[in-house]
């Protein structure tokens, strides 16, 4: 195993390089949103996954208690997804022993 450093939009990684991207807690970090997903699915292989887990956070949430997702932004990530072009593309739910999680999956075509 090796670690890179770079930025979910430059991966320091060739195309069609990797079977899974995922990002967990980090993504409502990004800056760039579709040039991220974009650069996701350069690195991914045909087939390659895309997961997204968010924590789920209530609406008017501020300071640490907003660092997450409300139903809508998840939804609007996979929306986003489908306009970089990736397919098979679902929001769920989960309930975990910390609280509610909101996964988003897709496919690279």
């Amino acid at each position: 195993m090796r670690w890179l450093t770079g930025r979910a939009e430059q991966l320091p990684l060739p195309d069609d390089a990797i079977d899974v991207v995922w990002t967990l807690s980090t993504i409502h970090h990004v800056p760039d949103v579709e040039g991220a997903l974009a650069e996701a699915r350069r690195v991914l292989r045909d087939g390659g996954r895309f997961l997204a887990v968010e924590r789920q956070v209530q609406p008017g949430a501020t300071g640490l208690a907003s660092h997450g997702w409300l139903p809508e932004q998840a939804e609007a990530l996979a929306k986003l997804a489908s306009a970089a072009g990736f397919v098979d593309i679902a929001v769920s739910s989960h309930r975990l022993p910390r609280g509610p999680v909101l996964a988003v999956t897709a496919r690279r075509s």
